[in-house]
């Protein structure tokens, strides 16, 4: 919000911010719900490309002038927040609770244990959207009851030095996005001290980013954070600090073929997006504009990976924790492969423009970090004739106690191959073979992933629509493949002899799967423990195909052809 928009109302709201009367500490439970604020999850708590876009980027042009566009608050909520009226706020599954009467043993035992409900929570989120609707109706009096509680949770909930009770990078991280929101409203000093609080956590050891950590989103968001924290509150060591880690961060976030470290496709966007406004800061940044141009380069060929992420029907693959999102428009034209070993991916397609090519993914190492999931053992996904074929699971939630979050990350999700009583390890897989042709592509990967050596070859032939698997393990071995089909598809046979299988789409498309070994299930749907589930956006479940095919020898080749 620009100063000279708000000059009155800032004098105003100084006078007011803690004029309400306190009603004390009360349960959560004793909140009454009737006309809250019903908010879902903030969708910047999931890295959501969009919302993270709206958070960190230039502020959106406006149908109509709006003081508050630059306030980077995210939209504002619904509905609206009247002065001298309490301001109920429900979080499912949480109970209501009360702007101002929230008790301090709720910041430490929260009610919910979900780790994303928490960061909400613990990290003032729930705040923006509801700050940024009463400054642009002027009701400043619901305006300073939120900052005031956010000046109370610091007086209750005071740093313990270490990463409890809302005190991990994460949560600091959301919370002084928050209170700059609520300053750049407000302009109210007593937010200051907790600021400075939030911001000490980002500039000392629990700053996820170097020396102790590998370089990742959320230490890109704390330096950007912490430099509008230190423009707005005058503090240009905050500004400084993170513009020295950004200059030296950015070349560590990338490959040289500009793919992220952090194993996603949907991460993939969203960093390519958080750095060109790390490249925007340093633009305006006098000393920096060498770095701005070099950094602008890595985005450039940043952006250009995530259009190759992008499938024919113009959404990304689903590779690692990642939902179904609109992708990148090309801008390239000559179709064939990317390949980066330094991430562990190959991208296969035959066009940019035709929705009925064929595209395909191969996933070999490194070992698994950040966003990542099992599938670094030569795991595919196929997409031909306009339809997906094999895709990722997508990610349901960052709950470890969950068991759709353990499925999504389990093998069995997966395109790939496991041996009986194999366990997941740190070692990541290779490319040992490669033919690039017209009208086949041919890939051939080694990995331990799960202690046994495995190899892998994968073709996949243009004119006929089809990938080949073929997987090999030592001799007398027991193992299986898993095949994860997109949830369009629909059985239409029983197995033959044990070794095809036949699928219809609603497209007419038909998809034959045949193979060397032994198909033990074809499964959708199965909650306990789960199996055959596709998830297209986060906390949404949908019934999919997981089929199984068990071998026992040292190979077995499995086909499955388009028609």
């Amino acid at each position: 919000m620009r100063k000279s928009a708000v000059a009155g109302a800032v004098l105003a709201l100084t006078a007011m911010l803690f004029a309400a009367p306190s009603a004390g500490a009360a349960p959560l439970a004793d909140a009454g719900s009737a006309g809250a604020h019903v908010l879902p999850l903030d969708p910047v708590a999931i890295d959501d490309i969009n919302a993270l876009e709206q958070l960190y980027g230039p502020p959106s042009p406006q149908l109509a002038p709006d003081p508050t566009a630059d306030a980077r608050c995210g939209p504002a909520a619904p509905d609206p927040v009247p002065d001298g009226e309490p301001i109920v706020v429900t979080m499912p599954p949480a109970p209501a609770f009360t702007v101002g009467r929230i008790p301090a043993t709720a910041w430490r035992d929260p009610p919910v244990a979900d780790p994303s409900w928490r960061l909400q929570f613990q990290g003032l989120m729930w705040m923006k959207s509801l700050a940024r609707r009463a400054a642009i109706d002027g009701q400043l009096q619901s305006l300073g009851a939120l900052v005031d509680q956010a000046v109370t949770f610091h007086r209750q909930n005071p740093d313990p030095g270490n990463n409890n009770y809302g005190w991990d990078e994460g949560t600091a991280l959301r919370r002084l996005e928050t209170e700059n929101c609520l300053y750049a409203l407000s302009a109210a000093e007593s937010l200051r001290t907790g600021m400075t609080a939030d911001a000490k956590v980002l500039l000392g050891p629990r700053y996820y980013g170097p020396p102790n950590y590998s370089v990742h989103n959320h230490g890109l968001m704390a330096n950007l954070q912490l430099v509008r924290a230190g423009e707005q509150l005058g503090v240009p060591s905050w500004k400084s600090t993170a513009v020295k880690r950004m200059t030296s961060e950015a070349p560590q976030a990338f490959s040289s073929q500009g793919i992220t470290y952090e194993q996603s496709s949907a991460y993939q966007g969203g960093n390519a997006v958080l750095w060109g406004n790390a490249v925007t800061v340093l633009q305006s940044t006098p000393g920096s504009e060498d770095a701005a141009a070099s950094i602008g380069k890595i985005v450039a060929t940043a952006r250009v990976a995530y259009e190759w992420m992008t499938e024919l029907d113009g959404v990304i693959v689903q590779i690692g924790d990642s939902d179904e999102i609109t992708g990148a428009a090309p801008t390239l034209s000559t179709p064939r492969v990317l390949r980066d070993d330094q991430t562990g991916w190959v991208i296969g397609r035959w066009s940019w423009t035709d929705p009925n090519a064929v595209y395909y993914t191969v996933r070999t190492g490194p070992p698994r970090r950040a966003h990542g999931q099992h599938d670094r053992g030569g795991g595919v996904t196929f997409s031909v004739a306009g339809v997906r074929v094999l895709v990722g699971p997508g990610r349901f939630s960052y709950d470890a106690a969950n068991n759709y979050n353990a499925y999504q990350m389990s093998p069995n999700s997966h395109n790939v191959a496991l041996p009986d009583g194999g366990s997941v390890t740190s070692a990541g897989g290779k490319v040992t073979g490669s033919v690039v042709q017209g009208p086949a592509h041919a890939w051939t990967t080694q990995d331990t992933m799960f202690g046994i050596t495995h190899n892998r070859n994968i073709n996949v032939n243009r004119d006929t629509k089809t990938m080949k698997i073929t997987d090999t393990y030592p001799s007398k071995s027991l193992w299986r493949q898993y095949f994860h089909l997109d949830p369009q598809w629909t059985k239409v046979s029983a197995p033959v002899n044990g070794t095809k299988l036949v699928f219809a789409h609603p497209s007419g498309r038909r998809l034959t799967i045949t193979t060397t070994g032994r198909m033990s299930s074809a499964v959708q749907g199965i909650t306990r423990p789960p199996q055959g589930w596709h998830f297209p956006k986060w906390n949404n479940r949908v019934w999919a195909y997981e089929i199984v095919i068990r071998s026992y020898g040292q190979s077995s080749v499995t086909s499955l052809q388009v028609s």
